[in-house]
This record gives C-alpha cells, structure tokens and sequence, in this order.
C-alpha cells in the first residue's frame, strides 16, 4: 500500500533485493565473459527500475515542496488580513 508521503514499501522492497540479486551474482559469475555480458543486461534492468523510482520519488517530494510553500502563502495571506 502506497502511503501519503513516498513509495510504496512494497516497491522499494523490490527494487533492492533486485540490486542485491544483481551483486551478489556479479561476486559469482565474473569469470566468464558470457556471464559478464549477462550481469551488465542485469544491471541496465536495475538501473532502469532506480532511475524511474527516482523519477517517481521526485515527483512527490516536488509536489509536497509545493504544496507546502502554498500553505506558507496562504498562512502569510491570512496574518496579514487579521492585522
């Protein structure tokens, strides 16, 4: 369940056992070229899911900065017209 104020659990979850998963087999399979060519397909994937978690992460804290400065502004609005 996604929550209010970021990502989802579930997702971040996910995103780091797939970079886990990544480098734990990188320890493993590098002596082969076959397998190095495999661990960098793995690695494109991983960064492609961090990279849109980023994007996504980025959104929200945009939105919530901007949220917050409105709430600022309408405070500031509100002072003034009680004085």
């Amino acid at each position: 369940m996604a929550n209010k104020k970021g990502m989802n659990p579930v997702e971040a979850g996910i995103i780091g056992a797939a970079a886990g998963l990544a480098v734990g087999a990188t320890a493993v399979a590098l002596s082969s070229k076959e397998n190095r060519k495999k661990i960098g397909k793995g690695f494109e994937k991983v960064k492609e899911m961090g990279q849109e978690a980023y994007s996504d992460m980025k959104a929200k804290v945009e939105d919530v900065a901007s949220q917050g400065e409105a709430k600022v502004e309408e405070a500031k609005k509100t002072v003034k017209s009680k004085l």
